[in-house]
């Protein structure tokens, strides 16, 4: 056992004494405080100037409100009037304006009377038409419902229920208003159904794509560490070990790094709330700093060119962010998540099941840096 620690020690040791490595490290609790930082402000992915023809109106003024504390994702500005709105579009300093009418509540129900754009009580000026901008329409739609949802409620109820026509629109929205409404249309929760969704809830939609980040930047530091063991090969470091015991001391190169890491980024996730649990988050580092040390040994064997290896690392990078779910689940691309250990780390927080993929897949690719060595004859 003292051995081992001073094999650790040791290793460790050369470890920080790689410039590269020290810098990953500094990174990491950089990039994960910037993003949380970035993440409490406004996005400023859109940006959306509100105003009204009559300020007094009533109506229009909770919409307003509502709108402007509802959303971080959609930047809202609040103008004193129509023109200085217009005026910020026309300037570039905002991507539409929604401009409500005056009288807004008698215009709600002309409109649901016709449903004729003639009485529309909402003005929607753009600078251009983009994807964002339409899905934007969702939430000014999901705002304006709320003001119109006891209207159409009673205008279905007498169109197509003839039999309450003996009941009041008094009685019946009392019905209305006994129905609770307090439910979001959209929950964010973990995959997996044992998860508590009430820690999901207080969960910020931006910084869910950190863990993922962080996954990266693990097995990027993965593929330093085979770098680095390369370089060691060719400098002899370890020509004294026998060649049977050289796969354990890759290993233990590699989990040194990935240690190493997932420490680091493990008290990052702590720091800015994004852990599911100190006794999982454990787990699941270690299984993926296992993961990880498999990964570069086997890309390692697979390559074995220090140049080529140095060459696909910023594409690596790019793939696993692409490919992954760190932004964006692709379903087109979902065969080729699992070739990638971030798919793991990232799924194993939340489900239960990835806690037994991720070693399954860590021995696939034991199976694989072996077979590599028999098939290439390479060390």
């Amino acid at each position: 056992m003292k051995k081992l620690i001073k094999w650790c020690a040791l290793l460790t040791k050369r470890l920080y004494k790689k410039p590269t490595f020290v810098v990953l490290l500094l990174l990491i609790p950089a990039l994960v405080l910037g993003y949380n930082m970035a993440a409490a402000e406004d996005s400023g992915m859109i940006t959306i100037a509100l105003a009204q023809e009559d300020n007094e109106d009533a109506m229009a003024s909770d919409v307003v409100t509502e709108l402007m504390e509802s959303s971080r994702l959609i930047r809202f500005v609040r103008c004193e009037s129509p023109e200085e709105a217009e005026n910020q579009v026309r300037t570039g300093q905002a991507d539409a304006a929604w401009i409500f009418e005056a009288d807004m509540e008698k215009k709600v129900y002309n409109f649901l009377a016709s449903r004729s754009k003639r009485n529309a009580f909402v003005r929607v000026l753009e600078r251009e038409s983009t994807t964002a901008l339409m899905l934007t329409h969702e939430k000014l739609g999901g705002a304006v419902y709320a003001c119109c949802s006891e209207a159409l409620y009673l205008s279905y109820i007498r169109e197509n229920v003839p039999e309450m026509n003996e009941v009041s629109d008094e009685e019946l929205l009392s019905y209305f208003h006994d129905v609770s409404l307090d439910h979001d249309l959209f929950e964010f929760s973990y995959l997996d159904p044992a998860k508590p969704t009430e820690d999901a809830a207080s969960a910020s939609y931006l910084m869910t794509p950190v863990r993922g980040m962080l996954a990266v930047v693990i097995v990027l530091c993965g593929l330093a560490a085979s770098m680095y063991y390369i370089q060691d090969g060719l400098a002899g470091t370890f020509a004294w070990v026998a060649e049977r015991k050289r796969p354990l001391v890759e290993l233990g190169c590699q989990m040194i790094s990935a240690v190493n890491v997932s420490v680091v980024v493990l008290i990052s996730l702590a720091v800015v709330g994004q852990t599911v649990g100190i006794g999982r988050e454990l787990l699941v580092m270690l299984l993926y700093a296992l993961c990880v040390a498999v990964f570069g040994m086997t890309l390692r064997r697979l390559i074995g060119s220090l140049r080529v290896l140095g060459t696909l690392l910023p594409l690596s990078v790019v793939v696993m962010l692409v490919v992954c779910p760190v932004f964006f689940d692709l379903g087109a691309l979902r065969e080729l998540q699992y070739l990638f250990p971030p798919t793991y780390f990232i799924n194993a927080a939340y489900s239960d099941k990835f806690l037994l993929y991720m070693p399954l897949y860590t021995l696939a690719l034991a199976m694989v840096y072996f077979l590599s060595g028999v098939i290439l004859k390479r060390k």
